[in-house]
């Protein structure tokens, strides 16, 4: 997986919280063919594992996936119907 902070940084930019302070509880999960990922939209920190059970949303993609909808190349809707996303946890924190 490549050095996707910069991505990363873009996509929380452009979110239309009304609360950023539950970006703390979301976190993204990128998978590609070798590794996977969880990376803390708010702090920006990435690990192998989640150390705890309480976190508040897991977004879960293939880094292709990602790269898709970063590039405008396909809709959040239609990856969702695909099921090439998958959201787990508390939907309210992507309230906006």
């Amino acid at each position: 997986m490549q050095n996707l902070k910069a991505d990363i940084e873009e996509v929380v930019k452009n979110l239309k919280l009304s609360d950023k302070n539950s970006l703390n509880n979301i976190y993204l999960h990128l998978f590609d063919s070798s590794e996977e990922s969880f990376i803390n939209l708010d702090t920006g920190e990435i690990t192998k594992k989640l150390s705890h059970d309480n976190y508040g949303l897991i977004i879960k993609m293939s880094v292709e996936t990602f790269n898709e909808l970063k590039n405008n190349e396909k809709h959040p809707e239609d990856l969702m119907f695909e099921e090439k996303i998958k959201i787990s946890g508390d939907l309210k924190l992507l309230q906006q």
